[in-house]
């Protein structure tokens, strides 16, 4: 499943910007930064979508040497984040995903468990 445009992070400015403020929550493999969301470092000009949640996930080569498998787990947290239910009056908000070593050998059931079990941490969900 491709995470639709809108929902989706890119740039330079908006990475340094999560990595420099955002909060910091880590869970195993997972390391998620969350920061109020900045729509003047976008490269495209804001839409009146700008409350909803965008989303990045920064895999490296030290996670797995193969561009495919890295991908492949790309993929599976953008389909995971998307199906995720998160809390209805949650401000506008940027969330960073990265993957630390030894992440692309957890089986998807770990990777998707540890995935809730941060979002719930950093208090994104009702639940």
């Amino acid at each position: 499943m491709v995470l639709p445009q809108r929902h989706r992070l890119r740039g330079r400015g908006v990475f340094d910007y999560l990595y420099q403020r955002g909060q910091r929550f880590q869970q195993g493999l997972l390391q998620l930064r969350v920061a109020p969301a900045a729509p003047q470092l976008l490269r495209e000009p804001p839409t009146d979508l700008e409350g909803e949640l965008r989303f990045g996930v920064v895999i490296s080569s030290k996670v797995s040497k193969r561009a495919v498998k890295r991908n492949r787990l790309r993929r599976r947290l953008h389909e995971a984040f998307l199906r995720q239910t998160f809390r209805s009056n949650l401000p506008p908000t940027w969330l960073l995903l990265n993957l630390r070593p030894g992440a692309a050998e957890l089986s998807d059931d770990n990777l998707l468990e540890e995935w809730s079990t941060l979002i719930q941490r950093a208090g994104l969900t009702d639940s």
